[in-house]
């Protein structure tokens, strides 16, 4: 059973991966409740589930747009101050939120900017804190601490919207978004107190070319730019989170729309554990199936082709 069980090492004795790891921990938990406060303080001051899809296209811009540069300027810079910078940025970004909510009439506007501000500063910070982890501990534990990092996620992506919920049902929208900029400032603590990260003493510097060369290298690898587009396609198609605000108001308000929003990473979660079948599957794209007579595996390419993909939401 021991074996079965999830590998702590990484956080007993890597003191710096404990550090980002809490650090990450605190913060994504807190941005995963303003992920709810959001589209709540949307939906409840417009009544209009356009205007929260709008949201999430104010959000997709800079993630698309950043995510060109995040990766060259977190191979060219120090990871540490990074990360400080997207962190610090959310914090104010956060701050706005609360000075907003204690208006008698807040700023639609306002909400609008705030949500490209926090994904764009989400979008800096994903490359050097997933580059950061190889360098906190042996690789022997690597495989441990990325299993820590999933489960860190996924925990936040539950237990975050699900908090935020209570939060706005029993404080309310300032207090909300008060208690995201309290997990940043108790990120930013835990991250200063990280050793420095300097990029190789031959690392490039950020630049048009290096720009280029990661799309070049992108567009090169069909399997990259499918996963790319087939999570696009999801994100945009599959996912329905524009509509939850409304659905919530007719099935108890705040905190079950706060459930709404942790359901797909509480799906995501159980279709992992059941996971086990896929260590048949020999073929990714391509589902597998026993024939109706015996004669054991046959691949369904044979007969009818069709296709099964299994995404964890992010």
């Amino acid at each position: 059973m021991r074996g079965l069980l999830l590998d702590l090492t990484p956080l007993r004795e890597a003191r710096d991966f404990r550090l980002l790891f809490l650090a990450q921990l605190v913060s994504f938990g807190g941005s995963q409740i303003t992920f709810v406060a959001l589209p709540f303080q949307m939906y409840a001051l417009t009544g209009s589930s356009l205007a929260v899809g709008a949201l999430g296209v104010c959000e997709f811009v800079p993630i698309l747009a950043i995510a060109l540069v995040s990766g060259a300027l977190a191979d060219a810079v120090d990871r540490r101050r990074l990360v400080l910078l997207a962190e610090g940025g959310a914090a104010l970004a956060a701050a706005a939120l609360v000075g907003n909510a204690l208006l008698a009439r807040p700023s639609t506007v306002v909400l609008f900017a705030c949500a490209t501000l926090l994904a764009g500063f989400y979008a800096l910070l994903r490359p050097p804190v997933d580059s950061l982890v190889p360098r906190l501990v042996p690789r022997e534990q690597f495989k441990a601490a990325m299993a820590l990092e999933w489960v860190r996620g996924n925990l936040s992506m539950i237990g975050g919207p699900a908090l935020g919920g209570v939060l706005i049902a029993t404080f309310g929208l300032p207090v909300t978004y008060a208690v995201d900029v309290a997990s940043f400032l108790v990120s930013l603590g835990l991250l200063l107190a990280l050793r420095a990260s300097p990029p190789p003493s031959d690392a490039e510097r950020a630049s048009l070319r290096t720009i280029a060369e990661g799309l070049r290298y992108a567009r090169g690898r069909p399997e990259l730019m499918g996963t790319y587009l087939i999570d696009m396609n999801a994100m945009f198609f599959g996912m329905p989170r524009a509509l939850f605000p409304a659905l919530a108001a007719g099935y108890g308000g705040a905190a079950v729309l706060g459930l709404l929003f942790a359901a797909p990473a509480a799906g995501a979660l159980l279709a992992a554990l059941l996971s086990g079948w896929t260590a048949r599957v020999h073929r990714h794209g391509r589902r597998w199936r026993s024939p109706p007579r015996a004669g054991g595996w046959r691949s369904s390419a044979s007969a009818s082709p069709t296709r099964s993909g299994l995404r964890c939401c992010a």
